[in-house]
């Protein structure tokens, strides 16, 4: 790490510290208080979440969307500042699913069966059938990262350069971008340590991704 990342992720601590604080005013956790009702939110002690108000430390990434979702804030605001502190009607809250359930999420029948792992708010246009799955490994990197939640809506349709949740018809979904090649879908990877193209014609291509977010 260089001296120069070293003081982002300082900064970057202490703005997140300072939206937690703001968060807890708001939600009238406040005094000692605040240490208590952390720890008992997500099971970490209090002396690690004394760090968190403090700008020594972060909470890890997944923790993050149950803290916004239980004091009432825009995700995208607690993690980076972005947007309105609070929710409000315009915006829609999309089901967070494991990769593993995505099948059944897209089958109607069996979709209330789906456990829902969370909620992302989201302030595009997306379809009743919208869901995000976060990001699982570096083949999207860099424009998609580890961890980052991706929104996926099966019923938006697709073009050139657009990314997509694609299937290979065992199973298995990913994300990759889409490059029209004489008429014909060819399938992509972002990262270039990775073969570039994908079988596109052995590929099934589910859903649209129409935004993300990224934990810092």
């Amino acid at each position: 790490m260089t001296d120069k990342d070293g003081l982002e992720n300082a900064e970057y601590r202490q703005k997140f510290s300072e939206r937690l604080q703001k968060a807890l005013d708001l939600a009238g956790i406040g005094g000692r208080g605040k240490f208590k009702w952390l720890s008992d939110a997500t099971g970490v002690s209090q002396q690690n979440v004394r760090k968190w108000l403090s700008g020594e430390a972060l909470p890890e990434m997944r923790k993050i969307p149950e803290l916004a979702r239980r004091l009432g804030v825009r995700l995208e605001w607690l993690i980076g500042g972005v947007g309105d502190m609070v929710r409000d009607d315009k915006t829609m809250w999309i089901p967070v699913i494991s990769w593993s359930d995505i099948p059944r999420w897209l089958d109607q029948e069996t979709r209330n069966d789906v456990a829902r792992i969370d909620t992302l708010p989201f302030s595009g246009k997306a379809g009743p059938d919208t869901f995000a799955v976060a990001m699982q490994g570096a083949s999207m990197e860099p424009d998609f990262m580890d961890g980052d939640f991706v929104v996926i809506d099966p019923g938006q349709s697709w073009k050139h350069q657009n990314f997509v949740l694609a299937s290979d018809g065992s199973g298995t979904e990913t994300i990759r971008k889409v490059l029209m090649d004489g008429g014909r879908p060819v399938l992509m990877l972002s990262n270039l340590k990775y073969p570039s193209q994908v079988d596109s014609e052995r590929n099934r291509i589910l859903g649209t991704v129409i935004g993300k977010v990224r934990i810092l």
